[in-house]
């Protein structure tokens, strides 16, 4: 079969830089996903992207479709021919919509019986016909927020398209894509390149783009950007600096440029007296600048610009974007020495004039909440020590956003109040802990010290207090949207929980957090619906780090709200479930669990006069032994290995013990003593729920059915 490389080709105006390497990673998954739907066989598919163009090369792409079989299943046997053994009407009908005669039919049988069919034969289609369906259908399934309109035309595309190549192999592939007809040309770097470029063949594309000042493959283009960018530095400043590179600035300059050039710039050193979160800030959030430190990671007075022209004059370049940075950089200097002649104490009344939520207040209500419920955490994670530390930096943790630094500079709020904390002479602590609340900002970012506990508390406080306050005014995330960003809040406070072995009555601190609140709220079930919702996100989080689903849903059944609690009972029964004991321990607990929900038997003392059977007295005498050794430990996964000693015991209880005796005194003696074997293990976890085949198998035992349940 003839096979070929196939290239896609969309040529646009410029592309937004902070979604053009999604826009490329998408187009290239919805072509494999619906080529290989089509049963189009290909070696490899590749993506480029570039500020004005997206992509998609796929190597080795079959010509054609295989051959394929369609069987279509007529009318039942039955109802196809009559007593005479004439064919029904609804065989006719059948046979005339195949194009057939019913004499061509086939009989067909399947589990449910015999049927009329048909086996039709269909000539696999080729590329030409498939290819314009699929690139259009990948196109429209790209992640674009808002598509736009150009010109009379009704066409919409996430920017307007000047020209679509579509090749395979050196032909083009005749069609209609986003209003344009398709062809072989596009064009090279906006100054760089002059004229149109024709594209040879499919697997000439990246070559011939580079000959045209244009590097397509987003991937090679990073590379040579960072590169450049550190040979530069090490050019200037020697072999000892080095380029801050944030992977979300490198991936957004790369989709700005198509012909990397990186110049390395100056700016005064005055500046350096300005605190360094603010230079870095400037340089990359707003200017897309890499800063420049030396090997102690101090920041140096320059910056590595990546430019999309080779220029002659590279000096006036080099200018131009210093003085436009000396402008941002002077602004940020005056705004910092502006802002240190009012107190953060001050700010806070300003707190009062600004809006958090309609329905919860301003800003300054907020405070207040946080500052009870940040001394509230503190005090039951620490004693009193430093509940006052705690409360004062909830009333100071959010006046930094009525600065003029903050309003400049939005991603500095919590930095800027720890410098101005620091500068009014306010605890050391509290000033960290102001800086802190707002971590972790992204996934994957490391917490405070777990001896930071005035920074904890704060934390913990200003994220539950978001969360009771949105679920109090049924302002519930679902599906994408979540405004007020309360699934980063919820897994915020599972991970300052269980990283920094906090033990803390979740449910206890979501009620204080509900009284906190002075106005009226709507929904009465916040306190449980605020815990599920953590809850779902604990599930998500411990999935993700490979812990099995049933493992969560055997400890989840005690309903602990302590998070570092359930931590430690789900890394139990993760070693639990490697022990060869495993498996007959959770069947028999199974077996009791359905036991205890028929039997309705009140609580009581086991009679051991009752005992009929060696195997119950040797039951009972090793769970009163379990009893006392499992009173003076918490550590659940030496509980766990000691309770998976019962095995004998249990197996031996069930091989000839009849639980649903006639004897009713005898029938409630045994349910009593199942009770407290269930009870042994529900201190730790319901092992009953985890799944039997997910169990190590070793030395697992199945139960005879002995007794009636």
């Amino acid at each position: 079969m003839k096979r070929d490389d196939f290239l896609v080709e969309i040529h646009t105006e410029e592309l937004p830089p902070k979604s053009l390497k999604k826009l490329g990673e998408t187009f290239r998954q919805q072509m494999i996903d619906r080529l290989q739907k089509a049963d189009l066989k290909f070696k490899d598919a590749k993506f480029f992207a570039t500020p004005r163009r997206l992509a998609v090369l796929v190597s080795d792409l079959d010509a054609t479709q295989p051959n394929q079989e369609i069987e279509r299943k007529g009318p039942a046997l039955a109802a196809a021919f009559d007593a005479n053994g004439k064919p029904t009407p609804a065989c006719i009908g059948f046979a005339k919509s195949c194009g057939v005669t019913p004499d061509e039919l086939q009989k067909i049988k399947t589990p449910q019986g015999e049927w009329m069919g048909y086996k039709q034969k269909t000539q696999g289609k080729t590329v030409e016909e498939l290819l314009p369906a699929i690139v259009n259908q990948s196109l429209l399934a790209l992640p674009v927020a808002k598509r736009m309109r150009w010109g009379a035309s009704e066409t919409e595309f996430v920017r307007p398209v000047h020209s679509v190549i579509m090749l395979y192999g050196k032909d083009v592939i005749e069609a209609e894509i986003l209003g344009h007809t398709v062809g072989r040309v596009t064009r090279g770097h906006r100054f760089h390149s002059t004229g149109e470029v024709s594209i040879k063949s499919a697997k000439d594309y990246e070559k011939q783009l580079e000959k045209a000042h244009v590097l397509a493959d987003f991937d090679g283009r990073r590379d040579v950007v960072r590169d450049s960018a550190n040979a530069a530095v090490k050019k200037k400043y020697g072999a000892s600096s080095r380029v801050i590179i944030n992977h979300e600035l490198l991936d957004e300059v790369t989709s700005l440029v198509e012909w990397p050039v990186a110049l390395c710039g100056h700016f005064d050193e005055l500046f350096l007296q300005v605190p360094q979160e603010v230079l870095i800030s400037a340089m990359q959030d707003h200017q897309r600048y890499f800063p420049v430190t030396d090997d102690s990671n101090r920041l140096l007075p320059g910056f590595v610009a990546v430019s999309n022209i080779d220029s002659n004059n590279v000096d006036r370049v080099i200018h131009g974007n210093e003085r436009v940075l000396r402008a941002r950089l002077s602004d940020a200097a005056f705004f910092y020495k502006t802002d240190k002649h009012e107190k953060l104490e001050q700010r806070v009344e300003r707190l009062k004039h600004v809006v958090y939520q309609a329905k919860l207040g301003t800003l300054y209500d907020k405070t207040e909440r946080i500052s009870k419920l940040a001394g509230y955490i503190m005090e039951k994670i620490d004693g009193g020590a430093k509940v006052e530390l705690a409360k004062r930096a909830g009333m100071l943790a959010k006046a930094d956003l009525t600065s003029n630094m903050v309003g400049e500079f939005p991603e500095l709020q919590g930095v800027m109040g720890c410098y101005y904390a620091e500068h009014e002479g306010e605890n050391v602590e509290i000033a960290h802990a102001i800086r802190d609340q707002y971590v972790p900002s992204f996934a994957g970012e490391s917490l405070p010290d777990k001896k930071a506990l005035v920074s904890i508390s704060l934390a913990l406080a200003d994220r539950i207090d978001s969360l009771v306050g949105a679920f109090s005014i049924n302002q519930i995330p679902t599906g994408d949207k979540d405004p007020y960003g309360l699934r980063r809040a919820a897994i915020g406070v599972l991970r300052y929980l269980i990283e920094n072995q906090i033990n803390l009555d979740l449910r206890d601190v979501l009620k204080q957090a509900e009284k906190n609140y002075t106005v009226k709220l709507e929904n009465p079930n916040t306190v449980e619906q605020v815990l599920e919702f953590i809850n779902e996100r604990l599930r998500a989080w411990y999935q993700e780090k490979g812990f099995a689903a049933d493992i969560f849903a055997a400890v989840n059944a005690v309903q602990s709200a302590d998070l570092y609690d359930v931590d430690k009972r789900i890394k139990a029964v993760q070693a639990f479930k490697q022990l060869s004991e495993a498996e007959a321990l959770s069947a028999a607990n199974k077996r009791v669990s359905n036991i205890l929900k028929t039997a309705d038997v009140q609580d009581g003392k086991v009679d051991e006069t009752l005992f009929e059977h060696e195997a119950e007295k040797m039951l009972a005498q090793k769970l009163a032994e379990k009893h006392k050794s499992l009173q003076v430990t918490s550590d659940y996964k030496d509980n766990l290995i000691k309770l998976a000693d019962l095995r004998q015991s249990v197996d031996s209880f069930f091989d000839h013990v009849m639980v649903m005796t006639d004897d009713k005194a005898r029938q409630t003696n045994r349910i009593r003593l199942l009770k407290e074997l269930r009870k042994l293990f529900l201190q730790v976890a319901d092992i009953a729920l985890l799944q039997q085949n997910d169990i190590n198998q070793a030395g697992a035992k199945k139960h005879p059915d002995k007794s009636a349940e």
